[in-house]
């Protein structure tokens, strides 16, 4: 009988515990309370060097190509961070642009790139068509709509000469430049 009465305490005693585990997490709250979210925090999740990419129109044909010798990426808000970036906007028909600056911010889904610090955007010489070059500290790349823009100083050099001005919108599938203030320019003639 000695043994009957050390299985029935064992036996209350696993049902006690069991019965206050059951009961004393809901005196304290639900367990989600328990465990913390991660911090979202502006933390790189993976990082590139020396990388190309090109992007392809639907015809299959090159759209642009952007090379760099650093890349890192934030997962938080989906943008990148660019070191050396080069970029070039390819154009049926037409002569090239290249863009190339010392660093580079890409925007969510690479919609945009901030192209910061020596920023030089340079059209190719081409078929009756000069070589082109636009200095300036910042600008602002859609690469998709061939669309470029700063609110900064800029110099646009030329064959022609040399034109300064602040703030520039360039739309370059039209080849069409706005310059926004501040115009002055040196001509040379032909």
């Amino acid at each position: 009988m000695r043994i009957r009465i050390d299985k029935w305490l064992v036996v209350l005693a696993v049902i006690g515990l069991s019965t206050l585990s059951w009961w004393m997490p809901g005196e304290q709250g639900p367990i989600t309370n328990l465990v913390s979210e991660p911090e979202s925090r502006h933390v790189p999740d993976f990082y590139l060097t020396d990388f190309d990419l090109t992007t392809m129109n639907a015809a299959g044909r090159p759209r642009y190509y952007l090379q760099a010798k650093w890349m890192q990426h934030y997962v938080d808000d989906d943008t990148s961070q660019l070191l050396m970036p080069v970029l070039t906007v390819y154009r049926p028909g037409q002569p090239s642009w290249r863009v190339s600056a010392k660093r580079a911010d890409v925007t969510t889904g690479g919609e945009s790139l901030l192209l910061q610090d020596d920023v030089k955007m340079r059209r190719m010489a081409a078929e009756k068509r000069d070589a082109l070059e636009v200095d300036t500290s910042v600008l602002k790349v859609i690469p998709a709509k061939q669309y470029a823009e700063t609110d900064q100083p800029v110099t646009i050099t030329a064959d022609l000469g040399v034109t300064q001005a602040i703030g520039m919108r360039a739309d370059l599938k039209q080849r069409y430049f706005q310059l926004l203030h501040q115009v002055r320019g040196v001509y040379a003639d032909r």
